[in-house]
């Protein structure tokens, strides 16, 4: 797809704009950022060159068990409580609550392994997933909420289907909380005689949130929310005398082709989503002093210092290089 001028001058001013904000910094760039136990993430992750590497095509049971086994065994793995997901054709989105905050594990581990299989799936080899990763947490009861509608509804914001439940790719939008349902291991990818188990069972988690409701009846106003957003985009559609595409039409796409569509580059990810803009500014602000903790605590500990304490929440260094964390606030 040609990029015009204008789209071209916008992306220098963004990446302008970033450079500028980069070198007003008090301190040294950061790029960790801090992972505490019993936060709850939007977690999105996208394939390489917006490929549509996870289209469900004409075999969706078989990307569905996969897609299923993979998230149940690695999310067991590492404590991860999934509370929705869905995966469109070129990437996925994943709700979730990390309460022993190994959440970056759970990714490795997670991304790693259905890149593989996928890969042979496909007869290709090399990188599968784009670089960088949006995982944005979510500090309130509303925002959490709203990330679930967004998931489920997904394929019908796209324009793949009227109903979320339609949809033939993995998604969890006619699971109940508490429902548990297992997948059985993919024997064209794992071996028969490896130490990966033969069934693994994955059960959706309500998320922390309004805990006034019980489970059955925050479903039941998720699946309300979720209807009234299905109506929302079908009334939209018809406005816009636009088409719903078919199963048949979504089963015909190729996994080797791409989104053409333009895309704005060098903007920001964001890291925290709220509705409230005084919730919102409130935790970028604490980010910003963990960051500059951060990297007071990493100049001195590259001066030499080792008994350097690192803020609570950070990850890489502790795991990787035995560095000294702070432990996290007793709340």
């Amino acid at each position: 797809m040609a990029i015009s001028n204008a789209q071209k001058q916008a992306s220098a001013a963004r990446r302008a704009e970033n450079r500028a904000r980069g070198q007003a910094r008090p301190h040294a760039r950061v790029r960790a950022r801090p992972i505490h136990p019993h936060s709850s993430y939007k977690v999105t992750k996208r394939c390489l060159e917006r490929r549509l590497f996870l289209t469900p095509g004409h075999k969706p049971a078989e990307l569905l068990n996969l897609i299923g086994y993979l998230l149940a065994h690695t999310a067991n793995e590492h404590g991860i409580q999934i509370h929705s997901a869905v995966f469109m054709s070129n990437h996925y989105h994943i709700d979730v609550t990390d309460p022993r905050g190994e959440l970056v594990a759970w990714k490795q581990l997670f991304n790693s392994t259905l890149a593989r299989a996928l890969n042979g799936e496909h007869g290709r080899s090399g990188a599968f997933w784009a670089n960088g990763a949006c995982d944005t947490l979510r500090p309130t009861d509303d925002a959490t909420f709203m990330d679930l509608v967004y998931t489920i509804a997904n394929p019908v914001t796209a324009g793949l289907v009227k109903w979320s439940r339609k949809w033939q790719g993995f998604t969890t939008a006619d699971w109940r909380f508490g429902e548990t349902r297992t997948f059985k291991r993919p024997e064209d990818f794992f071996d028969p005689k490896g130490d990966m188990p033969e069934k693994v069972s994955l059960t959706l988690v309500r998320p922390p949130i309004f805990l006034e409701l019980d489970d059955d009846a925050l479903y039941e106003k998720l699946a309300a929310t979720v209807r009234e957003k299905e109506r929302e985009i079908q009334t939209e559609f018809r406005a816009r005398n636009r088409k719903f595409m078919t199963p048949s039409k979504v089963a015909r796409q190729k996994w080797y082709r791409q989104v053409v569509s333009f895309e704005k580059r060098f903007t920001v990810t964001p890291k925290v989503a709220a509705s409230c803009k005084w919730r919102r500014l409130a935790q970028l602000q604490r980010d910003r002093e963990w960051e500059r903790e951060y990297a007071a605590a990493r100049a001195s500990w590259l001066a030499g210092d080792s008994a350097a304490v690192f803020p609570a929440g950070t990850y890489w260094l502790r795991r990787f290089a035995g560095v000294t964390v702070a432990p996290h606030p007793i709340c």
